[in-house]
């Protein structure tokens, strides 16, 4: 799994995918913006098969799993990788990221994943993910003998701001809607923050008081306003994300039952199934069967 290191909340960085990543499998720890300019390459992600064509924008949600399965020699990637806590931790300290402006962006939707064909803002953003590396390069510290590099808070700023423009540019390929949408209500935007913190924690199953207490909202006040937005309660919500990730490593890994249970934190493998078949009417071996029928089975990460 793919993680931030040593407290860093934002990272950068850059490589060629059929020298560095071809067929390595990664899953998110964070959200991700993969910007491709120039060659070709294919993406898998929860198991669909992607052709990606520059330029593109990716973007990737926590949890999800994915791999290139293909490129050509001049496919370079470019990673910008953050944590949900910008948009919402400290809100009061200057340069964190406006999230009402940014609500449109596939990036926050609930099921999360997006390829955006990037022809008509291409220079704009290849500008921004260079001039994005550089100062990542200028302003992080290697750690040690380690290979990565960490960006210390002091400099989270400048970054936070490549980071703001990036995203605007990324919300405006979005497809037009046919209706103007309504500004988001203070309800639409406490929704969209508890599934943005809820998304990256979903397997340790944390009651929904704990996202109230987060948001600075009392449970009854959570509940509410998530009903009012999407129609069902943050328990609910929560439910159907859990059983995307048993989905997710059912399929798409060759984890035991038992060890895909304990990573979700059932008390045992019995408990687990007994879940998926309420859920899904089928056990957990039955699922697993009938998605690898139309699914690439990836390794157990």
């Amino acid at each position: 799994m793919t993680v931030m290191h040593d407290g860093a909340r934002l990272f950068v960085a850059s490589y060629l995918v059929q020298k560095t990543e071809l067929d390595r499998v990664w899953r998110c720890g964070f959200h991700a913006l993969l910007w491709l300019n120039g060659g070709q390459a294919a993406l898998q992600c929860d198991g669909e098969h992607f052709d990606v064509h520059p330029p593109s924008l990716i973007c990737l949600s926590p949890g999800q799993v994915y791999r290139w399965s293909a490129a050509d020699k001049a496919a370079r990637a470019t990673l910008i990788g953050f944590e949900a806590d910008l948009f919402t931790a400290g809100r009061a300290q200057s340069g964190l990221l406006d999230v009402q402006l940014l609500h449109d962006l596939p990036l926050f939707q609930p099921e999360g994943g997006a390829i955006l064909a990037a022809d008509k803002n291409a220079g704009n953003l290849d500008s921004l993910f260079i001039m994005c590396r550089q100062r990542y390069q200028q302003l992080s510290e290697r750690q040690g003998s380690k290979s990565w590099r960490v960006l210390p808070s002091e400099h989270e700023s400048v970054l936070l701001a490549y980071l703001h423009v990036i995203l605007v540019e990324a919300a405006s390929l979005a497809p037009v809607q046919e209706q103007p949408r309504p500004a988001p209500s203070t309800d639409l935007r406490l929704s969209r923050l508890f599934r943005l913190h809820a998304g990256q924690r979903v397997v340790e199953r944390l009651p929904v008081a704990y996202y109230a207490e987060l948001l600075h909202v009392t449970p009854d006040h959570l509940t509410r306003a998530v009903r009012r937005s999407t129609g069902q309660t943050p328990s609910v919500w929560l439910q159907k994300q859990l059983l995307i990730e048993a989905r997710r490593r059912l399929i798409l890994t060759d984890q035991p039952v038992e060890r895909v249970a304990e990573a979700l934190n059932f008390g045992s493998a019995s408990q687990f199934s007994q879940w998926v078949r309420v859920h899904t009417g089928q056990s957990p071996r039955q699922l697993r069967q009938q998605g690898r029928g139309k699914s690439t089975v990836l390794s157990g990460n």
